[in-house]
């Protein structure tokens, strides 16, 4: 067994979707005619959103005034004052412009797939939560499975990027062995109703495999990449979401184990 295969074996305590869906180079079955779809976005959806720098000069700017009045001898006297426009206060950023994350586990689906369609990987990686992250890299380093590598160094986010970019790779060869039809026109057939929200027990489990504290999460079933043609439906990639503090957030352990850590195995070499 190598060490991928090690890892997602003792990973599977911490994985949220019951049932780990990945991409699959053989045609698979139509997805269902009623199905939502989602399509390509040029603009991603909020994945992350950037901190604003604000000014924080408080210096005001003086405009000189001139006014003109009239003695009754008929001369005039000119006299020049300064008023004060100060400046307009920049405008901090909300605290919901702030965070990361997504409102709903469907819109995080949503930008999700819609990063694999137009070929993403640091939209896909800024979804995750550092917390989960720090977390699953303290699960995998009381293990025995790194031979004493540090997980940090492991999984840094370069490594895991470039596993997400081979994973969208596989995403657009299967595309271009079914079809002429170019990634960013394909769609998904994900629909709200494929979000399936975990059972008590196992996100109480999740957490204490992980000593994290979320307080929901919600796994994807089956969500197909559709060109417009039944016939070149294939199952895409999985995944899972989790959430903290009214946000959602990919899950890194249940994206790891259930699609990228198969392509990660040139790391333990």
């Amino acid at each position: 067994m190598n060490i991928s295969s090690r890892i997602m074996a003792a990973a599977a305590a911490v994985i949220l979707s019951a049932a780990a869906y990945g991409c699959s180079g053989k045609a698979s079955s139509s997805a269902p005619s009623s199905s939502e779809t989602t399509t390509a976005s040029s603009s991603d959806e909020a994945v992350t959103t950037t901190d604003i720098k604000t000014s924080t000069d408080s210096s005001s700017t003086t405009t000189a005034v001139t006014t003109t009045s009239g003695k009754a001898d008929g001369t005039a006297t000119t006299t020049t004052t300064s008023a004060e426009k100060p400046t307009e206060k920049a405008t901090e950023p909300t605290k919901a412009e702030s965070k990361k994350g997504f409102s709903s586990s469907f819109e995080a689906a949503k930008a999700y797939y819609n990063a694999y369609l137009t070929n993403n990987a640091d939209a896909v990686y800024d979804m995750f939560c550092q917390e989960e992250i720090e977390a699953y890299h303290a699960y995998i380093g009381t293990t025995d499975l790194l031979d004493g590598k540090n997980p940090q160094v492991v999984f840094k986010r370069s490594a895991v990027i470039d596993a997400i970019k081979q994973s969208m790779g596989n995403i657009r060869r299967i595309m271009a062995e079914k079809s002429d039809v170019p990634p960013e026109k394909w769609t998904t057939s994900l629909a709200e109703d494929n979000l399936r929200p975990n059972g008590e027990n196992e996100l109480k489990d999740f957490n204490k495999t992980l000593s994290t504290e979320f307080t929901a999460g919600s796994d994807c079933g089956l969500v197909y990449y559709k060109d417009g043609n039944d016939e070149h439906n294939f199952v895409g990639n999985g995944c899972a979401f989790v959430e903290l503090d009214g946000r959602w957030y990919l899950s890194y352990s249940s994206v790891m184990r259930s699609e990228l850590i198969t392509y990660m195995d040139k790391l333990f070499q």
